[in-house]
């Protein structure tokens, strides 16, 4: 291990002093390595912010000139990443996850197949090894499931050449978890797909919630996508939610969730919003396989702030969430987490809509315009006033609309055949951009970081 560059990505919070020992015992572990450590919470990073730039502008290199960028070039130029971590509803840290959002120059925008699913193509010919160590203060089955998956799935859109991951007590004798590491470090999982993700889409209980006239009705929609400049296909999904319940007589209200969340002013907004609230709708494009870093520290805030009320008002909340992916079951793992959340924060979960391909539906346009581009949109329309009139009446959002949403989008033209125009168009979509910033195709390619 001694001539391998490692890079270890340090997610530890300002509040985590239990991660002090185990990081203590993977320093000791790589004492004799060549590695750069990143303590992420002393780093001022921004968030991505969904611009695409990193792809149409600047290819390969992330358009905000901050500490991204170097830790970009030497995640690149390693030959193994550790990500370090405590497991967050049984994903990332918002203090990881900020710079995993922000790994995404590293790859091409343009589609291939990979492991039977669409995926970015590589932008470099050699990726590290992703090995993740995830730290629990009490184990809880289900989110260390959840975080080694995460971080295989992580391993497939970074075209990892092998990686593995486990989770480990924060307590556990020096002796042992040192073993643990070093096993870890030398061991190779076998990649999650197919049906070891489908496994994390949400349980449906449709006794967990029954028609109830007397709900409260104040919903709160909570925007998770990072585009705050323009309407983001969260928003145009989240909205359209939201036409039968205010004609149900519902008070609706609108919170896009932006940077002053790390700031206490942000977080106050965001709780006091929930708080009015008795239902929260939750809208968000994948990020990495999971939530964006924006409605990880979102929920972080809610969890803590939930957790001291002392009267609680019951809530539930249902999650709407679009990949940029013809597979809709690629959002599994970000609903696992989502439910986690629930669990965690005392609300009642009242089901979800999974959809592949969000961005295809973008433009800023109201579904229901007459004249849009993209492929047709009646099935999601249908879906969401199927579930909007769910919630309008208390009960948990059918199997119906989960089914209608996650059709091929254009009749008669198998989901094989879909795919396939994905790849080609969402391409062209691609390139199309770029020159429309000056980029030609040759430079997209671009491999800024290559040693």
């Amino acid at each position: 291990m001694s001539n391998k560059k490692i890079v270890v990505l340090n997610g530890t919070g300002e509040e985590d002093n239990n991660l002090e020992y185990p990081f203590s015992v993977l320093t000791e572990v790589l004492a004799d390595a060549d590695v750069k450590y990143y303590h992420l919470k002393e780093i001022k990073l921004a968030h991505c912010t969904g611009c695409f730039g990193c792809w149409t502008k600047t290819p390969g290199v992330c358009e905000i000139p901050d500490e991204g960028r170097e830790i970009s070039q030497a995640i690149i130029q390693s030959d193994m990443t550790i990500l370090f971590t405590p497991v967050t509803f049984g994903g990332y840290s918002s203090v990881l996850k900020i710079i995993m959002d922000r790994i995404i120059p590293l790859l091409l925008p343009f589609f291939g197949t990979y492991y039977g699913e669409i995926h970015h193509k590589p932008r470099y010919s050699n990726y590290p090894r992703l090995v993740g160590i995830g730290i629990q203060p009490k184990f809880i089955k289900k989110e260390a499931e959840l975080f080694k998956a995460l971080v295989g799935r992580n391993a497939i859109n970074f075209h990892a050449p092998s990686f593995a991951a486990d989770v480990f007590h924060d307590k556990e004798d020096r002796k042992t978890l040192k073993k643990s590491f070093r096993d870890l470090i030398s061991r190779s999982d076998p990649f999650p797909v197919d049906t070891d993700i489908k496994s994390f889409f949400p349980e449906v209980d449709l006794t967990s919630l029954v028609d109830k006239q007397d709900v409260s009705r104040n919903a709160l929609h909570i925007v998770g996508s990072p585009k705050v400049k323009k309407r983001s296909t969260s928003s145009i999904l989240g909205e359209h939610l939201l036409d039968p319940m205010i004609s149900s007589g519902w008070k609706t209200e609108v919170l896009t969730l932006k940077g002053n969340l790390k700031q206490e002013k942000g977080q106050i907004e965001l709780c006091t919003a929930v708080d009015r609230s008795d239902l929260i709708i939750l809208a968000f494009p994948l990020y990495i396989d999971a939530l964006p870093y924006l409605v990880t520290k979102a929920f972080e805030i809610i969890t803590r702030h939930q957790n001291i009320l002392m009267d609680k008002k019951p809530k539930r909340i249902f999650t709407i969430v679009n990949n940029g992916f013809p597979e809709f079951n690629q959002n599994a793992l970000a609903l696992g987490i989502c439910r986690l959340f629930a669990d965690q924060s005392g609300m009642s979960w009242a089901g979800f809509l999974a959809l592949g391909a969000g961005e295809s539906i973008g433009n800023g346009q109201k579904l229901n315009a007459t004249k849009r581009p993209g492929p047709p949109v009646k099935h999601i329309i249908e879906a969401l006033d199927k579930a909007g009139t769910d919630l309008a009446m208390g009960r948990y959002v059918s199997l119906t609309a989960q089914s209608l949403i996650s059709k091929t989008p254009i009749p008669l033209v198998s989901f094989g055949l879909w795919r396939k125009m994905y790849k080609i168009f969402g391409g062209q979509g691609w390139k199309r951009q770029a020159l429309e910033n000056g980029v030609q195709k040759a430079k997209m390619y671009a491999k800024p970081y290559a040693d």
